[in-house]
């Protein structure tokens, strides 16, 4: 549900830095050390960056995004063509406006802004393992993804990353492309399991149900066909809490099955959701185009 009240705009004043700060740290709960702070936010938008704000009906803060220009990673497949680039570092919505669109529309608001700039690309970086993410940045946004990054930032601390390697997808958002334009502009068309695998889609790691309840990874299929399916946990923070051996193994299968499937020409351009013996499953799509 997108509210209408909400308002995207640049930070203007020194307490709107301030502010987010500390929304970095509520969002990620983190430690003040570990936030952009406030002079470097300050310095980057005045020297060519951007950093939005999402405010309620108030002006309180409600999420945060920065971007800065830079040159594009000569190991990111999917971003090959421009020099340079529009690469966004960070977006976070404090906890009780989730799935109220105001993440969506802060990356609207980035596209606008980075279009009007001339770049034709936009990157970041998130974990795989986060289904919303996954659903936001491959699903509605229409960015895709062929590269995999191990453990890209080291041991993290905040409660979101702590105790996994902090694995990433590098994701590439072609803004002017007509799969953006259509992602934005028609909205988002949820593929479906079933129609994908009546098709002949492989599903390189599919789960397999413990006598807990809970899904544990299987082995690592041979990437075959045009089309891949990768098995990643529905609620991976419910599952951290539970159960880290097991949400270490999802982070090593997820590596094995990507970067095998990356390799062989494969890209991540979709999420699935699907109920599957009374279990919630989440897959990533991948296509190599022929």
């Amino acid at each position: 549900m997108v509210t209408d009240n909400i308002v995207i705009a640049p930070l203007q004043t020194m307490e709107q830095y301030q502010a987010c700060e500390q929304l970095q740290q509520t969002v990620w709960r983190s430690d003040p050390v570990e936030v952009i702070p406030a002079h470097l936010l300050i310095t980057a938008q005045r020297h060519g960056g951007l950093v939005l704000g999402g405010f309620d009906g108030t002006g309180e803060m409600i999420g945060c995004l920065f971007g800065f220009a830079g040159r594009v990673a000569p190991d990111n497949p999917a971003a090959a063509g421009p020099s340079w680039q529009h690469c966004s570092h960070f977006m976070g919505v404090v906890p009780e406006w989730r799935g109220r669109g105001v993440g969506y529309r802060l990356k609207c608001a980035q596209r606008e802004w980075a279009l009007s700039q001339e770049f034709q690309l936009v990157t970041w970086t998130y974990d795989p393992l986060e289904a919303a993410n996954g659903v936001l940045n491959l699903g509605k946004l229409g960015a895709v993804c062929r590269c995999y990054l191990r453990n890209l930032y080291g041991e993290m601390a905040d409660e979101f990353n702590a105790d996994l390697p902090s694995d990433r997808f590098e994701v590439a958002w072609w803004v002017g492309s007509a799969r953006v334009r259509e992602r934005v502009e028609q909205g988002w068309q949820r593929p479906r399991l079933d129609d994908l695998l009546r098709d002949g889609a492989v599903i390189l790691n599919p789960g397999r149900p413990r006598a807990d309840g809970r899904l544990e990874p299987g082995e690592t299929r041979e990437p075959e066909g045009e089309r891949l399916l990768v098995e990643i946990p529905a609620r991976m923070q419910a599952l951290k809490a539970a159960d880290m051996g097991l949400a270490l193994a999802w982070r090593l299968s997820v590596r094995a099955a990507c970067e095998v499937a990356f390799a062989a020409g494969h890209t991540a351009c979709d999420v699935v959701r699907a109920e599957v013996d009374g279990l919630p499953r989440v897959y990533y799509l991948l296509k190599r185009e022929t």
